[in-house]
């Protein structure tokens, strides 16, 4: 799994689609089908696409979040009903909230549960992921690593592709694709994502309200399990201290703004109210 094809300063879409297509027919397991990885935005579309070129075999699988975008999950069922859907241990994501606080941009155990496990040990997938989408995958992804979380070989064939190079294969090859894109949501993924920034968030959940409050919901479970946790010690509960009311906890966490040094204090805070009486 260590072979890495060569790379061209400059390439041609074209040249990008031969190399990738090259790319999963060389790393195509011999005892088992690939564990292809779709979440059913414009990349998984395309690697999909690709693998179909290839003729390469492979099983694909969809993790169910529980709070991806209505039109996302009626285009996978329109569209990709070969897809398995692969249903998290832990049910629903923002019942999850109480127990691990809510997610941030750095503490992203929404992923950790819901989005990166299942691929079996000694397994490869096929991933969407591009350089190009920011400067950490840039550094971190090889076309062919060892998942950081699973220990599968992961594959990224596309990894030196555009956002250009992915909407140009989509459209000479006739792909079908989630509207939501044409509506100008340029990346789909969870409602209410932090990864979405505030101006991010705040369009999500304009345009999908009931998504809002459950959100909001799963925040006041937070922040009454806490307190009746610190209550049952005769102390003072670390959010409280730190944010004062459950708004000011929510308002902190939809912000979108620096959030680094926050968001240790926070951890911290979660960690004391656990450690002293448990969230469950």
């Amino acid at each position: 799994m260590s072979v890495q094809l060569a790379l061209l300063p400059e390439m041609t879409l074209e040249y990008k689609i031969e190399h990738s297509i090259k790319l999963l027919r060389l790393h195509q397991p011999k005892d088992q089908p690939y564990y292809g990885c779709f979440s059913g935005g414009k990349d998984s579309c395309v690697i999909k696409e690709l693998a179909k070129m290839a003729g390469v075999d492979v099983v694909w699988h969809y993790n169910v979040t529980t709070i991806d975008p209505p039109e996302l999950i009626y285009f996978i069922r329109e569209h990709h009903g070969d897809v398995v859907w692969e249903r998290s241990r832990w049910g629903n994501l923002l019942s999850r909230v109480p127990v691990n606080g809510l997610p941030t941009r750095t503490r992203r155990w929404c992923c950790a549960e819901f989005k990166e496990e299942g691929a079996p040990i000694g397994s490869t997938m096929i991933l969407g992921v591009r350089a190009a989408e920011s400067p950490r995958r840039a550094a971190n992804w090889r076309e062919v690593t060892a998942h950081r979380i699973t220990k599968a070989w992961a594959l990224a064939p596309i990894l030196h592709w555009t956002s250009n190079d992915v909407w140009a294969f989509l459209r000479s090859q006739s792909v079908p694709y989630c509207r939501l894109y044409d509506e100008g949501f340029e990346r789909l993924g969870c409602v209410g994502c932090p990864q979405a920034g505030r101006n991010g968030m705040a369009r999500q959940f304009a345009r999908w309200p009931a998504f809002e409050r459950n959100w909001r919901m799963a925040s006041k479970r937070l922040w009454d399990k806490r307190i009746e946790n610190a209550a049952k010690r005769g102390a003072v509960s670390g959010l409280v201290k730190h944010y004062g009311t459950e708004q000011g906890m929510w308002d902190w966490w939809i912000s979108g703004g620096p959030m680094s040094s926050k968001e240790e204090d926070e951890s911290c805070f979660l960690a004391l109210d656990m450690l002293s009486g448990g969230t469950e």
